[in-house]
């Protein structure tokens, strides 16, 4: 998974003239009147799901009052469908489906949020909405998760502990029929009062208010998703190898493709960067000690082309299925499946190639699992995503590698890695898709003479430098990511890496879209910080 980086990010500069590499959709540029306080990691988070939107010309607006149906809007965009909205809505003042808000305004009424704030089939959703219908409207989605009784006693007496503990000095302003729904979003810390204990329940709502109250909400619903931890153990991992009491499934890269001439091809475990390593019983112990499914990766690279000569030629495809199959026979390591890693085919049409290669694969594996590792589908076309949604038991998106060197953009920013998964959930189910997390770095190097060249540093002398004096490090929105800047004899650096941070904020994205996991690339090179933070969102922590 690290050896299509120089590739993809040729691939990228190939691009750099057109500007193409600024065709994304996703908001890559900060807002300009977005500045550092308590809601910007709340409004770039937002922003990168699609949840929120800037107001135009580069400008957020976070000052700004926001509507009943504006407000309506973006709980509904944070919040996943349950079942379609077929419950008629009849309101006089928002009967034009194709209005922007209409969608949604209609999906809290089929879910019987908004009710409270209807007076004779009237809405009025261009009203500016009150922290008191917020937090009523917030209380009603977040009670929804409870059972009935559970609901039953808090709407009868368990809101009574909240609003004794609370004592806002304006609770006499509020209105008594919907105490329960406000005092338990204030209870969840969703809806709380200001520093002098008011809560202003009559007082409008600004649009970064808004934001980290909505980001308060999803944090709520996704704080007990299930999610997986997968980890890649490849590349000198065997000092993480203890780590994998907290992982559910590892994927072992001691394979790959040898395909040595037309109608011949092999798994290749004995030689190369991915063979099987001296003592690997010890690996594999600790992995049978946790109890973790265990895959054999094979991985292959579409360098010279080989990988797509090899799609075309039938028999060799044949012979390494055959020399898969021998394997998994014999199989000393305990293999519950394959998972396939192969990188770098680039055309739409080769498409049909690679599925047909998978469905043969499959049909033979006989009760072993298969994984499939794809790209972002940006720049290489020969991934069927659809089929090979439906063909996988898993599939794992590697969502990062958007390097470009002439632009400074580096591996994972994270709206990218949101357009993505966004591309991918359109074809395959949120079950299946496994978030991949590339613990990497990016160097921009801007010499005395003016000129600039890139590197990518070993991750362990990138957190090193970020120790020395003279190194600035910040957290920079709407990357997410890390970036260190420093100055020395060869230059002006500019180092953009992943961190524990930056990896909490992937993970938060794979749980708000109910993905079944997350892979770590590759386990070696996480630290212990990483791995607590994975320890803290995963199944098994």
């Amino acid at each position: 998974m690290l050896k299509k980086i120089a590739t993809l990010s040729a691939a990228m500069m190939l691009f750099a003239g057109t500007g193409s590499v600024f065709a994304y959709s996703a908001q890559l540029k900060p807002y300009s009147d977005v500045k550092k306080d308590w809601a910007t990691d709340s409004i770039y988070k937002l922003s990168v799901t699609g949840v929120v939107s800037g107001m135009g010309n580069g400008n957020f607006q976070g000052n700004g009052v926001l509507t009943r149906e504006a407000f309506v809007k973006m709980l509904m965009a944070a919040t996943p469908k349950v079942t379609e909205t077929t419950k008629p809505m009849k309101l006089k003042d928002l009967q034009d489906p194709t209005h922007w808000s209409y969608d949604y305004v209609h999906r809290a009424y089929a879910q019987g949020l908004i009710q409270f704030m209807i007076t004779n089939h009237t809405f009025k959703p261009k009203n500016e909405i009150t922290r008191e219908e917020v937090a009523v409207l917030t209380g009603n989605l977040l009670l929804q998760a409870m059972t009935e009784e559970e609901r039953k006693t808090w709407t009868n007496s368990g809101w009574k502990t909240e609003a004794s503990n609370r004592q806002f000095v304006d609770a006499k302003n509020m209105n008594p029929k919907y105490l329960p729904e406000l005092y338990y979003s204030s209870s969840l810390g969703v809806m709380v009062g200001d520093k002098t204990g008011a809560f202003r329940p009559a007082a409008s709502l600004t649009r970064k208010e808004a934001a980290s109250i909505i980001e308060r909400v999803i944090n709520e619903r996704i704080k007990d998703q299930p999610l997986s931890g997968i980890g890649y153990y490849a590349i000198e991992s065997f000092k993480q190898a203890n780590q994998m009491s907290m992982l559910n499934d590892v994927k072992f890269g001691w394979s790959e493709l040898s395909y040595p001439a037309d109608g011949t091809a092999s798994l290749e475990m004995k030689n190369g960067e991915y063979a099987v390593p001296s003592g690997w019983e010890a690996a594999i112990q600790i992995a049978d000690q946790n109890q973790v499914q265990k895959e054999l990766s094979i991985f292959a690279h579409n360098g010279k082309g080989q990988l797509s000569k090899f799609l075309k030629d039938v028999p060799a495809q044949q012979a390494f299925i055959q020399s898969v199959q021998t394997e998994l026979t014999n199989n000393p390591y305990g293999f519950t499946g394959i998972s396939v890693d192969f990188e770098g085919i680039k055309e739409d049409s080769e498409q049909a190639a690679f599925v047909s290669f998978l469905q043969q694969l499959k049909q033979n594996l006989k009760g072993f699992t298969l994984s499939v590792a794809v790209p972002p589908t940006n720049w290489y076309k020969g991934y069927d995503l659809k089929s090979i949604g439906k063909l996988a038991d898993q599939v794992i998106l590697m969502a990062y590698d958007y390097t470009h060197a002439e632009s400074k953009l580096p591996s994972a920013p994270l709206p990218l890695v949101n357009e993505s998964i966004q591309t991918a959930l359109k074809v395959i189910s949120k079950e299946k898709l496994v978030l991949g997390i590339s613990k990497q770095a990016n160097q921009w190097i801007t010499r005395p003479d003016g000129t600039v060249v890139s590197e990518q540093p070993a991750i362990k002398l990138v957190e090193q430098r970020a120790t020395k004096p003279g190194s600035k490090v910040e957290f920079v929105a709407p990357y997410f990511l890390s970036k260190i800047t420093f100055k020395d004899e060869r230059g002006s650096h500019e180092i953009w890496y992943e961190d524990a941070k930056s990896i909490e904020h992937k993970i938060w994205l794979a749980k708000f879209y109910g993905l079944q996991g997350v892979s770590l690339w590759h386990m070696g090179n996480y630290t212990a910080a990483d791995y607590e933070v994975v320890k803290k969102h995963t199944n098994r922590r």
